[in-house]
């Protein structure tokens, strides 16, 4: 029996809860295949999970929503072995050496695309793309506000909103930042630790509002981008990475006759949704192939040393995505 090396949480708390062990792989049934994995991408969701704020999760709890690498064994006979495969399923655990995945659960890779890049895509890129071209439905005469431009969806969507042709005003706490964000393409940089955030945004519309807002932060910024939105608006709320309550009015937005659409990745994989998911997740693999998108990296760091990308993580001057990385294969 194959064994491989995965990262549990036998009790939320720190990084340091973060434990390393030997198990045995998972059987192989018919329709799975079982992936060597080179690259996983480390997100605010995992915190979540460590800690204990993630809905519905008791420990032991395994963090890790993305993946790329090579299968080695197979079921599918659209995946031989040797195929390069990014994972995008709403299955956790892929903190690991090996996974052991359904079919329906992954995409493959374009010759020229990494296995490092394309594990950081599923989470941050397919939400982006998602939430922009199939809820808000964004088009180039839209003005697209995005909070926490620096971050991994953040960084996504300025791109991807861009690539539309829409106008982005960027919002972020520090200059490097919005230095960051306007590198990737932001038209409008706001620096809402200097501004007000909701004052900034009436006077960058002159009181018309934004047509979009992507809102990735949750509390106060999700209030007044409501208030800051134009009539017929449209949003797409996908976290609360504040833990705040999100106190709005009603009146900011039902006389505006906005459209507010909540989304989360890990449900859409719940219920099934794999092929549109697929389908984007190639669209968005084609761009990163021929140059539209950049994927920025901002650190690696190996499958052993979990605790020290969680512990860059929260404190939140990461710009990029982290990644952690396994040994190549031989």
């Amino acid at each position: 029996m194959p064994t491989r090396q995965a990262i549990i949480v036998e009790a939320f708390g720190g990084p340091d809860v973060l434990h390393l062990v030997t198990e045995e792989t998972p059987v192989l049934e018919p329709g799975l295949i079982r992936v060597a994995i080179e690259a996983m991408g480390v997100n605010r969701a995992d915190i979540l999970l460590r800690t204990g704020a993630y809905h519905g999760v008791r420990p032991p709890a395994r963090p890790g929503l993305e993946a790329a690498g090579v299968v080695v064994e197979s079921r599918a006979a659209r995946l031989p072995v040797g195929s390069r495969v990014v994972i995008f399923g709403h299955r956790k655990g892929l903190y690991v050496t090996e996974a052991v995945v359904h079919e329906d659960e992954v995409a493959l890779l374009p010759e020229v695309v990494t296995t490092t890049t394309a594990a950081a895509l599923p989470v941050n890129w397919l939400t982006a793309w998602y939430c922009l071209h199939r809820l808000i439905r964004l088009r180039p005469d839209d003005t697209l506000f995005i909070p926490a431009a620096a971050s991994g969806v953040g960084t996504a969507a300025i791109q991807i909103a861009r690539h539309v042709g829409a106008t982005v005003i960027a919002a972020a706490s520090s200059a490097e930042k919005l230095a960051f964000a306007a590198r990737l393409g932001a038209n409008i940089l706001v620096n809402y630790a200097e501004i007000n955030l909701l004052e900034a945004l009436r006077d960058i519309t002159e009181n018309k509002g934004v047509t979009a807002f992507l809102d990735t932060v949750g509390g106060q910024t999700f209030a007044d981008g409501l208030k800051a939105l134009a009539p017929f608006g449209r949003v797409a709320a996908l976290a609360n990475v504040t833990l705040e309550p999100s106190l709005i009015n009603v009146r900011d937005f039902y006389p505006k006759n906005a459209h507010i659409y909540g989304f989360q990745l890990g449900n859409l994989m719940a219920a099934g949704r794999y092929p549109e998911a697929r389908t984007d997740l190639e669209d968005i693999l084609a761009q990163v192939a021929n140059g539209a998108f950049q994927v920025p990296i901002a650190a690696t760091f190996p499958l052993a040393a979990a605790a020290a990308a969680h512990e860059r993580l929260e404190s939140r001057t990461v710009m990029g995505k982290l990644l952690l990385v396994t040994p190549p294969q031989t």
